[in-house]
């Protein structure tokens, strides 16, 4: 007996057919879009890496990153090539990074500025801190020295806080900008302390040290690098690092731990960052590589040559506990000293 089918039967099997068909094409094109970002993970990095620093070149984040990419090159077998994109407190290089791209090929230096201080002072700021910047590994730390001019009659940071008590508004102390990490950390002191010093801003930190080599500045809140570059010549005095261990440049100068402020320690650092939504294992990929730069005896002298810390290893989830503690230690000195910069 043949079997007839009528002209619904026959919409019907056209309209199943076509579900059929539909449910496919989006299957392969959900496959097709899924397959490339795991193979590309897989093999990353299969081309040069762009590595965005926010300031000038020839500054010792420059300088760090440039020895970081030396080591992630040799590393991971492809270029990773510095570009300099300076402006707004490392916002506008850090912003960049942001927009751009989350396959591993644009990644960031993240200064502690651009990263969480920026935002807290009432900067302008054109992303969220806290959502759209993804750090990997901490390329470097510096300290902050607090520095004297030679004839200050100080020799400790106790001298030098009852000189302040006894001298109320007459001392001054000079940083490389407001609202600058040393602006923030020496108001901070200066709450704790209970004193009154006048802050001059300066515009870095070249001529903040030549007018307390002259003289003109009692006190000078330096970097680590900017202090060891002025430590041979013994016209200042250093009375305290704020880093948590003593400072292997200048080994003999306390911490301000040490010095009875405890709990008090900063460090100044920079972060590889990357975008959002970068793929969890390019992520895991530079971590790992940035952990075996890291203790490469070569990587270590370089870092120190620059006056940094001895460099710290961390995980992916270390690295983002590490950013949401000092993030609170900021915030807290923000509120403290209620330093706000912005309009």
């Amino acid at each position: 007996m043949t079997s007839v089918t009528t002209p619904i039967e026959d919409r019907a099997h056209v309209d199943l057919d076509r579900r059929r068909l539909l449910r496919y094409t989006c299957g392969a094109a959900v496959t097709a879009l899924a397959l490339p970002i795991g193979a590309q993970a897989e093999s990353y990095p299969r081309k040069a890496v762009r590595l965005v620093v926010p300031f000038p070149a020839g500054g010792s984040s420059d300088t760090a990153a440039r020895i970081v990419a030396k080591g992630l090159t040799q590393t991971l077998g492809q270029s990773f090539v510095v570009e300099n994109r300076a402006g707004a407190a490392g916002t506008i290089g850090v912003a960049s990074v942001i927009r751009s791209a989350h396959d591993g090929y644009t990644l960031g230096e993240g200064p502690v500025g651009a990263t969480i201080i920026a935002k807290l002072i009432g900067l302008p700021v054109p992303y969220d801190p806290v959502k759209d910047i993804i750090p990997i590994s901490n390329m470097g730390s510096l300290p902050l020295v607090f520095a004297v001019k030679a004839a200050l009659p100080v020799h400790s940071l106790a001298d030098l806080v009852a000189l302040a008590k006894a001298k109320p508004g007459k001392l001054s102390y000079g940083t490389s900008g407001a609202g600058t990490p040393g602006h923030l950390v020496f108001e901070y002191f200066k709450k704790l302390a209970g004193i009154r010093v006048a802050h001059v801003p300066y515009k870095g930190d070249a001529p903040l040290t030549t007018d307390l080599l002259g003289g003109q500045l009692e006190i000078g809140i330096l970097t680590g690098p900017a202090a060891v570059a002025q430590a041979k010549g013994g016209k200042l005095k250093y009375l305290a690092v704020t880093s948590q261990a003593r400072y292997p440049q200048l080994a003999d100068i306390p911490t301000l731990i040490e010095s009875g402020y405890h709990d008090f320690s900063i460090e100044i650092w920079n972060l590889l960052i990357a975008p959002p939504g970068t793929p969890e294992a390019i992520l895991a990929t530079l971590n790992s590589a940035m952990n075996t730069v890291l203790k490469r005896s070569d990587t270590q002298a370089a870092l120190r040559a620059q006056g940094y810390l001895p460099p710290a290893l961390m995980s992916p989830t270390q690295a983002r506990d590490f950013v949401a503690r000092d993030r609170a230690r900021w915030e807290t000195i923000v509120k403290t000293t209620g330093v706000h910069v912005g309009a």
